[in-house]
């Protein structure tokens, strides 16, 4: 059982209740009556906080209540020293109890030291509303973690159902969750965000705890057990591990495509590395020694070995790996590639990629990496995890219903999608095309992380999917500007159909600067396939000049119509466009095109801090293609569309240490200007999709079945 729920049910049993019988040893009483109400009965004390903590500890399932005790009285400092109360202690010992009786029954000195070499976690509890927090930080879970004499101790300060995590690990006194470590290792009090809380999932198990209290040695025979799923918690370290990798690459020349390509194909041996031990029950071959580390000469036998493992990996890998592995980008002669590889082993080796993929793996890895490689001529700027986490769950791709993202970057909507579907896409139905090889590798790696690989993700130079087109064989075939001219698509010579899609999202290039234009002959005849390339005429003085065309056009209205050409019926669309194409006199041809074509379900309007590197104000439309006739009984009862302003994203797009990073905006109280916490202990981001999700699906309800069957059902 969940610690939530297991609070819950503490609270329920407990409600009304004045006397509680103790189920731990307070100091040297068993079964010790306490009391959980005030004394007049009317609140719940400090005590109820406590033992509320303490059973969902126990029943959750997270520690043994063997390994625990309350009110544990040592001596602050000295043996002679007045003693110190802490309110709980977790040990790593189950003979905690007799050695701490021993100890204060007979003065004897040597159990006192055993104490304290085996205490893990210090746990203080206040009724306090989180006032007063530093100094009870300094003053007293700083202090009673120094009675740790151990590396590492956990320190636990859990106040009116508030949580905050903290460690001491040598001779630093620091959040537990690097995420609020400001300046890393180097925090001081003023640096550990002591106004954000800890999630109640933060709290580590009795053996992660233990592993983190004994000290780390890089074993050769290990598992996928042994690596860290990248979480929050180790955002600091992952932030760090990526800076010196980029950090490395930067020295010897490889901030570039080729650099890029490198470090595409180490993640990849090393998802496979971790897939296949995973698979077999077998060790991992993705480390470095520190031996093998400080070679002198690429040809010394140490190295080598490590040399020869990778080899080994990548071998292995060719088969189900060979769209990213076919070019051997890696050269094992060359001492620059060397270095990035040594650096990118080294730094990640700790760390599970698999254990990881529906945790923060995308912002923190793909997001990352990814950002440093994306080419902003080619309107290439990858959509906030937020964003496509909304437009993911309002449009919900599930079940055996094929995907395409006519755009896919790195594949953030395809593999988003994948996840939230709890994996019942089918790789096979899934698609996308881009024009970057290097996003497609990425892209290919993603989906390769998340599912079995089959996943149909091709690269197309130049004109991408505005071209390129899948057939029903899932081969790519291009427009024919003899048969498909003004969006007559499914009109071929060569026997070939194109293939239809159940959804479509996607982010494409879009807004002023990134306007499609021909450049020839050819680009012309082709771009004329598309029925919205002719809704367009030059303007002046806003009066339409007849026969006179644009010689230019919003990319974003090319792929608004390409995702309609490629829907099935009843197949939907999310996209995020320029909000000028949804409002803006300029588009007006082209909105009315749509509403004669798709039904329009949702309009989510975005602010222009949505994307950071452009400040343009977004629209996300969202529709689905009913047949002619049943648009016509649709647009005759004229539907309702739901329209929504998203005003809070939660979250700022910040670039620290070269990674670009999204920093929440937290959620504050106004009546005592505190920053809210949910039911999990949590701190509350301050956004408006995950209210808008609820309203969208409740509003859905309302409306025609079939886009209850659609979108919800």
């Amino acid at each position: 059982m969940a610690f939530l729920h297991c609070k819950q049910e503490f609270d329920n049993l407990n409600k009304d209740i004045y006397e509680y019988v103790a189920f731990l040893p307070e100091h040297l009483t068993l079964n010790k009556v306490v009391y959980l109400l005030n004394n007049a009965k009317t609140q719940k004390s400090e005590q109820f906080y406590k033992w509320q903590f303490l059973y969902s500890l126990i029943n959750s399932g997270l520690y043994s209540k063997d390994y625990i005790g309350t009110e544990i009285h040592l001596p602050k400092g000295n043996k002679d020293s007045k003693h110190i109360k802490i309110d709980a202690c977790i040990f790593d010992d189950i003979t905690w109890f007799s050695k701490y009786k021993n100890y204060h029954n007979n003065n004897d000195l040597n159990d006192l030291e055993w104490i304290k070499q085996h205490i893990i976690a210090i746990i203080e509890f206040k009724k306090n509303d989180s006032k007063d927090i530093q100094e009870i930080y300094e003053k007293q879970v700083k202090t009673y973690l120094k009675e740790s004499e151990r590396d590492f101790c956990l320190g636990i300060y859990y106040d009116t159902e508030k949580l905050f995590l903290f460690k001491k690990e040598k001779g630093k006194f620091l959040r537990y969750a690097e995420e609020f470590n400001s300046l890393a290792d180097n925090s001081k009090t003023k640096d550990l965000n002591l106004h954000l809380t800890d999630p109640y999932n933060y709290i580590p198990n009795f053996n992660d705890l233990l592993s983190q209290t004994q000290p780390k040695q890089l074993q050769e025979k290990r598992t996928i057990k042994d690596l860290d799923a990248i979480s929050g918690i180790h955002s600091t370290q992952i932030s760090n591990a990526m800076y010196k990798i980029l950090e490395t690459m930067d020295k010897v020349s490889l901030v570039n495509q080729k650099g890029y390509s490198i470090l595409i194909q180490i993640l990849a041996i090393k998802i496979f590395d971790e897939k296949r031990a995973n698979k077999n029950n077998s060790y991992l071959q993705f480390y470095i020694t520190q031996e093998e580390e400080n070679y002198e000469k690429i040809s010394d036998k140490i190295f080598k070995n490590f040399i020869e493992r990778i080899k080994e990996i990548i071998n292995d890998a060719s088969g189900n790996y060979r769209r990213i592995l076919k070019d051997k980008e890696l050269d094992f002669h060359n001492e620059n590639h060397i270095k990035v590889l040594i650096s990118v082993v080294k730094e990640l080796q700790n760390y599970s990629f698999v254990k990881s993929h529906k945790t923060d793996l995308y912002q923190l890895i793909f997001n990352n990496f990814a950002s440093h490689f994306v080419k902003g001529e080619n309107g290439q700027f990858l959509t906030p995890i937020p964003v496509i986490d909304f437009l993911v769950k309002i449009v919900n791709p599930r079940n055996n219903e094929t995907i395409i993202d006519p755009t896919v970057g790195i594949a953030d909507f395809l593999s988003v999608s994948y996840v939230n579907s709890n994996s019942q896409l089918d790789d096979n139905n899934i698609f996308g095309v881009d024009i970057d090889p290097q996003m497609i590798s990425l892209a290919t790696l993603n989906m390769l992380l998340n599912g079995d690989g089959n996943a149909k993700i091709e690269q197309k130079s130049d004109l991408g999917s505005i071209l390129y087109k899948f057939d029903k064989e899932n081969d790519m075939i291009e427009l024919d500007p003899n048969t498909n001219q003004n969006g007559e698509w499914d009109r071929r010579d060569d026997n070939k159909e194109l293939k239809k899609f159940d959804v479509v999202l996607t982010n494409p290039p879009f807004g002023q600067g990134r306007a499609f234009y021909p450049r020839n002959e050819k680009e012309r005849k082709i771009i004329e396939c598309y029925e919205t390339w002719n809704l367009y005429t030059k303007t002046n003085n806003n009066k339409r000049q007849k026969g006179k065309k644009v010689n230019e056009l919003d990319l974003g209205v090319l792929f608004l119509e390409n995702a309609y050409r490629i829907l099935n019926k009843n197949g939907r669309l999310g996209i995020v466009l320029s909000n000028s194409i949804a409002s803006i006199d300029t588009h007006i041809k082209v909105r009315e095109w749509l509403m004669k074509k798709m039904r329009i379900v949702a309009l989510f309007d975005l602010p222009s801090n949505t994307f950071a590197e452009t400040g343009v104000n977004v629209t996300i439309i969202v529709a689905y293609k009913p047949t002619e006739n049943r648009l016509a009984e649709l647009r005759q009862s004229n539907y309702q569309i739901f329209i929504k302003t998203i005003e809070n994203l939660g979250y700022e797009v910040i670039t620290k240490a070269k990674n670009k990073t999204f920093v929440p905006i937290y959620k504050i109280n106004p009546n005592n200007f505190e920053i809210e916490i949910d039911e999990n202990g949590k701190a509350k981001i301050d956004e408006d999709f995950t209210q808008t999700i609820f309203e969208f699906k409740k509003w859905c309800l309302s409306q025609e079945e079939d886009l209850q069957n659609i979108f919800i059902k």
